[in-house]
């Protein structure tokens, strides 16, 4: 396990069909993006997988702070395009600009169950202990 630090917000990610996995989104990254998630949390949102990404609508609608095309297995970023969160199974270059707010700490094998889950299937994100 990371030693985390107190910018970071600790996530569970509960998606129907059982699939539990951790995260956080660290503040440092953008923490005007991470302070409206966290404000909406828990939330419910919608899962569309789409090449090796998971989105999940979140209904901020914000712009970019940091952005960049480049992400790793496990990032957590936010896509203004489609105003959702996006958590990554393979390195890729995203087609638009995200911001990376953090990573899944769960392991590569529960990321990779996330091919599982079906395209309109609930999502509930809340802070963990």
């Amino acid at each position: 396990m990371t030693d985390l630090s107190d910018t970071d917000l600790h996530l569970r990610f509960e998606f129907e069909g059982d699939l539990v996995l951790e995260g956080y989104l660290n503040r440092i990254h953008a923490p005007l993006l991470v302070e409206e998630i966290k404000f909406k949390l828990p939330l419910e949102g919608k899962t569309a997988l789409m090449r090796s990404e998971m989105q999940i609508t979140l209904g901020i609608s914000k712009g970019n702070a940091k952005p960049t095309n480049d992400v790793k297995k496990g990032d957590i970023s936010y896509m203004p395009l489609g105003d959702a969160l996006c958590i990554y199974l393979e390195d890729q270059r995203t087609y638009s600009k995200v911001n990376i707010l953090g990573k899944i700490t769960s392991s590569e094998e529960q990321i990779a169950l996330l091919k599982n889950v079906r395209r309109g299937s609930s999502v509930h994100i809340k802070v963990s202990n």
